[in-house]
């Protein structure tokens, strides 16, 4: 598990998904990148559930009433998911542990190392913000979280061991550059729904996913998580955005003989092209509707037809 310090107002707070859709997020994201941990290995949080903000509406830290007023709310989470790790991310989520039980830990001493508490490990972290780059660069952040990784490999049951081994991160951002190319022009939408169907079928063939990505339900059906933010960045340039009221991504090179930089399966390959070849014709509204016809998505309509909220929900539980 791990604890932040407030819904950001361009982050979660915007997206209701913790540490996701700002600056904040998309450093988070790359750090558990670095760490081979995705979004479905953990539970995220905050101190504090709602966005404190200033008279301006700009971010403000939370108080220290308002982070006791919360403090129950994240004992409660703590004791339903049973974390064997917790990792707090900046000195506010540090001080809001010790309202669950007490320690006297003080961030810049104590980052980069491991303690009992509560019974279980308590792994202090600086936050990923800007901000907190002042204090400790992205650099130094990097190699707080290669120990983090250290941590998980050591204290992780064996299932999430071999999940941990298995799950191909370069595979993963291989085959969006890969979709990108075939289609030529490809609208964000279009590749999360493309994703999402290789997934699904590669589960079915392969009994495994092709990525490690993680997807969640979102108001226009299946999103990818790691393609929020500024994701393309890793693709040095490569990809051109072109703004409109629905992104579209353009490979940006005019080498026609540029040797792809990852690689990929033979058999995630082979569903590729027979999806991408299948959904040639389709406009985004009948690519929508083949998402929604796929069984995930379906539990999930009828989990809606009976009530329950299922925004952000996983797909792939």
């Amino acid at each position: 598990m791990f604890i932040g310090e407030a819904p950001g107002r361009l982050g979660a707070d915007r997206t209701a998904i913790p540490f996701h859709g700002d600056k904040a997020g998309d450093n988070f994201e790359a750090l558990l990148s670095t760490a081979g941990i995705g979004r479905a290995d953990i539970f995220v949080t905050n101190a504090v559930m709602c966005n404190p903000r200033d008279e301006s509406g700009n971010n403000s830290p939370p108080s220290k009433k308002e982070i006791e007023n919360c403090a129950s709310n994240l004992k409660k989470q703590i004791d339903f998911v049973q974390p064997k790790i917790v990792m707090t991310l900046g000195a506010v989520a540090l001080s809001a542990t010790s309202s669950i039980e007490d320690h006297s830990l003080k961030l810049k001493d104590a980052v980069r190392k491991k303690f009992r508490w509560y019974g279980r490990w308590l792994l202090p972290l600086y936050h990923p913000g800007a901000r907190a780059m002042i204090h400790r660069s992205f650099a130094n952040q990097t190699s707080d979280y290669y120990f983090v990784q250290e941590t998980f490999k050591r204290l992780a049951s064996p299932p999430v061991k071999r999940r941990f081994v298995e799950r191909g991160d370069l595979n993963s951002w291989g085959l969006v550059e890969y979709i990108i190319r075939q289609f030529g022009e490809c609208s964000l939408f279009r590749l999360h729904k493309t994703l999402y169907l290789i997934d699904l079928e590669a589960r079915a063939r392969l009994g495994r996913p092709a990525t490690s990505f993680f997807y969640i339900r979102q108001k226009d059906g299946p999103y990818c998580v790691e393609l929020g933010g500024r994701w393309y960045n890793r693709f040095a340039g490569k990809i051109k955005i072109i703004r409109g009221d629905r992104p579209i991504l353009k490979w940006n090179s005019d080498d026609l003989f540029v040797e792809e930089r990852f690689e990929i399966e033979r058999s995630v390959r082979s569903i590729t092209d027979d999806l991408i070849a299948k959904m040639g014709s389709l406009d985004d509204q009948m690519l929508k509707t083949k998402t929604y016809l796929s069984q995930p998505m379906r539990r999930i309509l009828k989990l809606e037809k009976s009530g329950y909220s299922t925004l952000n929900r996983p797909l792939f539980a």
